[in-house]
């Protein structure tokens, strides 16, 4: 029988009607192949995969296919956003193996777990170009049937290689601008001069490399590295990767101009963007990035936040079993929809001509910014720009008419928290009162949602012996405490990140290697025990450990906290610029190291905002400002003694843990800037 149906993932559930024998991963499952002797056919995916919905629709809907898999294997569903540790474990497996990796992830494991054969999608029949589902699977069993000491060798190869540390391999040598410099080198290899972006198709955000080339540019002067930071944001912003009607961007686009997204939208993208806008408002005052971001923090709000303050994991790429249709657009449909008299230049702006510019449809994308496109064609620009938000308005209105895409509503404590800190940068720079307001229910939920028992959960709300906190929620949940302290000088928000910190040390570092295992140690579940060193389109969970280390340290004062910090980043070694693009995070905490000019600046009192307007379109990311009312009885040293005058606000500028005497006018802080 199928047993996803109790489940609460809406990718299992997804697959909780299908004929295959499903089982979730656990006890049951694993003791069950062991039993009876089985290999274990695991799948792994997620609910907003398009390949995921395509292969289950040709293969696990298929009663043939099931009649296999339930006669020869124990069939194990995984959500790999519930489950990111055993996804890493058969994601390596299957790139060894073939090279390449992505989602649907199909491993075939010994009952007792080792991967011996994978792949990613497999059509239902044998093609010239990939083996079909039912022959592999035939086969296989035949295999593990008939040739036991083959399966065992196969075995015992890939278990050697997954047991690999892979801080083994890496030579420990001390950090230096030299290291930042090469890693700008290798990144200018990468880059795409025309249209951004630092690879061929299929094109990822970068978002994390792009804050790493503003933080490179501020500390030395370099132009070129801001350039291609700029450049990217911008062919996006203009981009089919955008969403222009409704805001938010998609996962990745599979060509190289940034046109053709694979259309789901995840929260850990959108977040990471919205930090990476807010830099880019900053650093060049460009009206799109402005523009954009207000965009993207309205879809947040409405598409992908729930009544509690909590943001929602993803929305689908299909509708109606379509990849996209919700979002694109037949050229007469538009003809309709847009008054006759501004067509033409609608049509300009967007890239509107009949047949479509993706499979007969029309992708909205833009070759200009507003402010651009109203300068080439002579047109007033405020007018022309309230056009396009009046188009964008009406074009929603009519798209919210339509089947829309299914929202996974799954709440995961490490996107909640990355998700939290971008909107504590976005309010430093806009002040609004609203975002102040969303980041205190979002905080409150984590903080009293995602801990329990002392113990930090994977799913908030979740208590179960299969919602274990890893190394990245108990990291990101630290950092985001500590921005929400900033925002909010609430010490108890510092107080608790400094907790999680600790928990996290404890829980998780490896004195030996210098470095932090993704898993907690009693989890016997798995295979193997690994690190996450590598920055993928999140950061690692390693990168993410020492962000919290030198971020509540550097608020703290404490010294154990910058030692392991600066001792893990050593451990990565010269890799960090021969390979720069896997490690964009960390570089951004080297940058952050060795800037000089980095300082805190404390605000305390009645009449802050003056003195935060001053600052909020100043780009200074090595500059840690607080926001409060007093901390005359801290428990922190490093805030001990800081007040505020009975009326108006005293600032504090402190550099090495050395501050100046407190100044409480303007002119006084126009000087001190």
């Amino acid at each position: 029988m199928n047993r996803l149906a109790t489940e609460k993932s809406l990718y299992l559930l997804q697959h909780a009607h299908n004929p295959v024998h499903w089982h979730p991963w656990g006890d049951v499952a694993l003791h069950k192949a062991v039993s009876e002797n089985k290999m274990i056919l695991l799948s792994i995916g997620y609910s907003s995969c398009h390949w995921c919905h395509v292969m289950e629709k040709e293969s696990f809907e298929n009663p043939e296919v099931a009649s296999i898999l339930n006669q020869h294997y124990i069939s194990i569903k995984v959500d790999r956003e519930e489950r990111p540790d055993i996804d890493a474990i058969y994601m390596e497996a299957v790139q060894l193996m073939t090279g390449h990796g992505g989602w649907p992830l199909n491993v075939w494991l010994t009952p007792d777990l080792k991967p011996i054969y994978g792949g990613t999608y497999f059509p239902p029949e044998t093609t010239h170009q990939r083996p079909g589902f039912s022959d592999v699977l035939v086969r296989m069993a035949e295999i593990f049937r008939q040739d036991h000491a083959k399966i065992q060798e196969r075995a015992s190869q890939m278990h050697q290689a997954l047991i690999q540390d892979v801080m083994d391999h890496l030579q420990p040598t001390s950090y230096s601008l030299t290291t930042l410099r090469d890693a700008v080198m290798t990144t200018e290899r990468f880059y795409d001069e025309n249209y951004g972006g630092f690879s061929n198709a299929p094109k990822f955000p970068a978002s994390m490399h792009v804050e790493f080339l503003f933080r490179y540019d501020h500390l030395v002067g370099d132009e070129e590295a801001r350039s291609m930071a700029l450049n990217t944001l911008r062919k996006m912003c203009l981009g089919g990767i955008h969403d222009h009607v409704a805001g938010g961007f998609h996962r990745y686009s599979t060509d190289f101009k940034w046109l053709v997204p694979h259309f789901e939208k995840m929260l850990y993208d959108n977040a990471l963007l919205l930090s990476a806008l807010t830099d880019a408002w900053r650093v060049s005052g460009d009206p799109l990035f402005e523009s954009t971001l207000k965009h993207l923090y309205t879809f947040l709000i409405r598409d992908m936040m729930d009544e509690s303050g909590a943001f929602y994991a993803s929305i689908d790429a299909d509708s109606e079993g379509v990849e996209g249709k919700y979002y694109v657009w037949p050229y007469e449909e538009l003809q309709q929809l847009i008054p006759e008299i501004d067509f033409p230049e609608f049509s300009a702006y967007f890239d509107v001509y009949p047949g479509g510019n993706w499979e007969g449809s029309i992708i909205l994308n833009s070759s200009h910014s507003s402010l651009d496109f109203s300068i080439l064609t002579q047109s007033n620009h405020d007018e022309f720009n309230d056009k396009v938000l009046q188009w964008k308005k009406h074009l929603l209105t009519e798209r919210t008419k339509r089947t829309a895409p299914v929202t996974d509503k799954k709440i995961l404590t490490s996107w909640n928290a990355m998700t939290l800190v971008s909107l504590c940068k976005y309010w430093f720079v806009t002040l609004d009162e609203t975002v102040h307001e969303v980041i205190q229910r979002n905080a409150q939920y984590l903080a009293t949602k995602a801990i329990a028992n002392d113990q930090i959960l994977r799913l908030p709300e979740h208590e179960s012996s299969n919602n274990t906190g890893f190394c990245e929620d108990y990291a990101q949940l630290a950092l985001a405490f500590g921005w929400v302290f900033q925002v909010t000088g609430d010490e108890s928000w510092l107080e608790k990140a400094t907790t999680i910190v600790k928990s996290m040390v404890s829980t998780f570092y490896d004195e030996n290697k210098r470095a932090f295992a993704f898993t907690q140690a009693h989890q016997t579940d798995l295979l193997v025990r690994k690190k996450d060193v590598f920055d993928h389109v999140t950061p690692s969970a390693n990168s993410s450990a020492i962000a919290a280390l030198l971020h509540i340290a550097k608020l703290t004062g404490n010294k154990e906290f910058n030692i392991l910090a600066e001792e893990s980043i050593e451990a990565l070694g010269s890799i960090l610029s021969e390979h720069a693009l896997s490690f964009s995070y960390v570089l951004q905490l080297i940058s952050d190291k060795l800037s000089h000019s980095g300082a805190e600046i404390v605000i305390l009192g009645t009449n802050n905002k003056p003195f935060l307007e001053k600052l909020s379109m100043t780009y200074n990311p090595f500059t840690m400002v607080i926001n409060g009312k007093t901390f005359i009885d801290s428990n922190f040293s490093t805030l001990r003694g800081k007040t505020a005058p009975e009326t108006g606000s005293n600032v504090y500028y402190c550099k090495d843990f050395t501050c100046m005497s407190p100044i409480s006018t303007i002119q006084e802080f126009e000087q001190l800037l």
